[in-house]
């Protein structure tokens, strides 16, 4: 083994030594209209990011910040206090306001700090605190730093000269269950006054609040976004067999770009659409569209004399209407049954991630440790044990056999299906497997 080799272990042990434990407080930023930041500066926008993240670095690792993730434009960092963290997103807010921007362009970057107890993994962190303080940040604007309410208990008489707090009030943010408490540091010298924030407030809507948070498809929820905001495009319809999170992925789109239309978001129940959208430019969310499919004519003529709506449909099978741009819902990504996993490997699986957040709701303690990794990833995520009822793309139905399962194991399957303990949880013969469809 080589000097450098070793030298590479060392670090890598010393920084695992570093990572704030237990109780942390959490940074998320990013840079608000980094898409058009780009198109204005072309080739010098490699330059700008490399500064703006320097910059960021300099001032969080100054306060003993520990750097979680980097995604594009996005800095995610952690700190063992509070009073730390936001004196890092003071210093950090004012060396960018500071500093000169080639062809005078506005460099804004937006902050969110929230304490919490988040779970380590082999990535970073995760749980429901990761999921609120990225949530935060999202409903936020260039040059403004929010707080959760936690963390402004911790901080309200600790604050830096020239700093204070604003009360923004409650809000509703994407994916949350209760509405936010939310606050903004005012950092004397900069600006202060910012646009109402991008909750779910803020544009009207009817879209219901979800009791878990959405876990994995990102990468679905920017590509069904990117479609249905398409200037050309009208209705996109969301296909896949049931199960597969058709309905979950509708809402989480809707609510996504929700701000974008004037006239608000609606989760449509269809047996009572009425009154008059002639002149709306609204987004209507139609669930479970293959219940009433004869109508299709119906959402055909809607768009064509409602010339600003848009609609985003979840069924079985499309309308198969003129206008009809179809998505098909894949499920969430699956490890090889056939391979026996560690912890680290299995959570970076979606269906994982999702069966362990369900699974702490139940038992708090659960976690996928060196024990139990084998069994979980096995009997999980195999073929037979997949929870979902369907391989997008595939006749292969996904079922999982309740006989045998440790207790926790059934815990977290009830709370993924209640209805499963009716359908799978009766004594029958051992011998047989008694499918839970979920």
């Amino acid at each position: 083994m080589t000097d450098d080799s070793l030298t590479g272990i060392f670090s890598e042990e010393r920084r695992k030594l570093d990572v704030p434990m237990g109780t942390i407080t959490l940074l998320f930023t990013d840079i608000e209209g980094s898409t058009l930041l780009l198109q204005q500066l072309g080739e010098q926008y490699s330059r700008v990011l490399t500064e703006c993240r320097q910059m960021l670095r300099t001032a969080f690792q100054r306060f003993q910040g520990y750097q979680v993730d980097t995604q594009g434009d996005a800095l995610f960092f952690a700190f063992a206090r509070a009073t730390d963290a936001l004196s890092a997103a003071v210093a950090a807010q004012r060396a960018l306001a500071s500093h000169a921007w080639p062809d005078q362009a506005a460099v804004r970057v937006r902050m969110e700090l929230h304490t919490g107890e988040p779970q380590r993994s082999a990535d970073g962190y995760v749980g429901l605190d990761v999921h609120r303080a990225a949530r935060i940040m999202s409903a936020g604007h260039g040059g403004q730093v929010l707080l959760s309410q936690t963390m402004r208990h911790l901080v309200e008489h600790h604050l830096p000269e020239g700093v204070s707090l604003r009360d923004l009030g409650e809000y509703r943010l994407k994916d949350l269950r209760y509405p936010s408490q939310m606050f903004q540091l005012v950092i004397a010298g900069l600006p202060a006054d910012f646009p109402p924030l991008r909750a779910l407030d803020s544009s009207p809507n009817n879209l219901p609040l979800q009791p878990t948070p959405f876990i994995g498809r990102e990468r679905e929820v920017a590509a069904v976004q990117l479609l249905l905001l398409g200037e050309q495009v009208r209705l996109v319809t969301l296909t896949g067999p049931g199960g597969v999170g058709k309905t979950r992925l509708g809402l989480q789109v809707a609510a996504e770009v929700a701000e974008r239309f004037p006239d608000g978001a609606w989760f449509v129940s269809l047996a009572h659409l009425q009154g008059s959208l002639h002149e709306k430019q609204m987004l209507l969310l139609l669930d479970n569209f293959e219940q009433v499919v004869s109508t299709a004519t119906h959402v055909s003529d809607l768009l064509g004399v409602c010339s600003r709506l848009k609609m985003l449909v979840t069924s079985r099978e499309g309308p198969h209407v003129r206008a009809e741009h179809e998505f098909p819902v894949p499920t969430l990504a699956l490890p090889d049954a056939k391979q026996l996993l560690d912890p680290a490997a299995l959570s970076q699986y979606e269906a994982v991630g999702l069966f362990v957040e369900r699974a702490q709701a139940v038992q708090p303690e659960f976690r996928i440790t060196h024990a139990n990794a084998p069994y979980r990833g096995r009997n999980l995520c195999s073929r037979r044990w997949a929870p979902t009822r369907h391989r997008a793309g595939s006749g292969a139905h996904q079922t999982l056999p309740f006989a045998g399962a440790p207790g926790a194991f059934r815990a977290a399957l009830a709370a993924l299906d209640p209805e499963c303990t009716r359908r799978a949880c009766t004594p029958a013969d051992p011998a047989q497997d008694h499918p839970v469809e979920l």
